[in-house]
């Protein structure tokens, strides 16, 4: 287990540092009123929730991934998951039990947050989140980066939830 979460960890942080960086902010753990909240108090992203707009959905679970909240991980579609540079979801499925796919997705978010903070940026860099298409059940979500690309974040539904499926960079 531990060799595919440091294979999956490691493309994680290349993706970062070549995609989304930027300059440094203060406050890059500051979050937006209304941002992902986790534990039974406030209600997360996905899970047991009502279903929301799909931007501010994946503001939200991207927020919180790039601010290392574990809390969203019930918003990402861990068995199809597609980021820069790797295909998560092609691992995921192949880990032997919950045990093993709980410390993945709790790693890989960890990481990932780690590697996006490493990289000078913060959350505050991300700038004009929209809806860039829609096609059936799957939506893009855009948003600015400081470096000029944009980043696309794809949000399915499936079984009436709302889940990231996909993180790309243009």
């Amino acid at each position: 287990m531990k060799r595919w979460l440091l294979l999956f960890l490691v493309a994680a942080g290349c993706c970062l540092s070549a995609g989304c960086g930027g300059a440094k902010n203060e406050g890059e753990g500051a979050r937006n009123a209304g941002g992902v909240n986790g534990g039974s108090g406030g209600g997360g992203v996905a899970g047991k929730t009502p279903v929301k707009a799909d931007v501010v959905f994946a503001r939200e679970a991207v927020e919180g991934l790039l601010g290392g909240d574990v809390g969203v991980a019930d918003a990402f579609d861990w068995e199809n998951l597609k980021v820069p540079g790797a295909n998560v979801g092609e691992s995921y499925v192949k880990l032997p039990d919950d045990e093993n796919r709980d410390e993945f997705r709790k790693g890989f978010i960890e990481k990932f947050s780690e590697s996006f903070k490493r990289s000078g940026a913060s959350v505050g860099d991300l700038k004009n989140w929209r809806e860039a298409g829609r096609e059936g059940e799957r939506t893009a979500v855009a948003v600015d980066t400081t470096t000029g690309k944009t980043m696309r974040v794809f949000v399915v539904r499936r079984d009436g939830w709302q889940l990231v499926s996909e993180l790309a960079i243009e």
